[in-house]
């Protein structure tokens, strides 16, 4: 069963929701280049989040991202679609702001397979 990312995020200071498309391409002599789609999905998202909240939750938070680097959820983007999402292998990290409030961080990948 694919889970559900459930917790309210936001998007991370100074960072870029980026959009990337897969294409290949081929220069000609005279100048002319021929561009085309590479496979069925060829554009994917990543997501920059971050999530806030007290020490319990956020370590719910941070084991459902530990379990997910390898396998995709279900995630709906703040102005998306609901998709498939995995955690990319970029590190988690777990800031502590007090003594009871910790923030974890990760970026979301668009997935196109459980």
């Amino acid at each position: 069963m694919i889970e559900t990312f459930k917790w309210g995020t936001q998007i991370q200071n100074q960072q870029e929701v980026t959009y990337s498309r897969r294409v290949r391409s081929l220069q000609f002599g005279d100048g002319y280049e021929q561009v085309v789609e590479d496979g069925i999905n060829t554009e994917s998202q990543s997501w920059p989040i971050i999530y806030t909240g007290r020490n319990n939750e956020v370590e719910m938070v941070r084991d459902f991202l530990r379990r997910h680097v390898t396998k995709s959820f279900i995630w709906t983007p703040p102005f998306g679609e609901k998709g498939l999402f995995r955690v990319s292998n970029e590190p988690i990290k777990v800031v502590p702001l007090s003594e009871t409030t910790l923030t974890v961080s990760a970026v979301f990948k668009q997935s196109f397979e459980p």
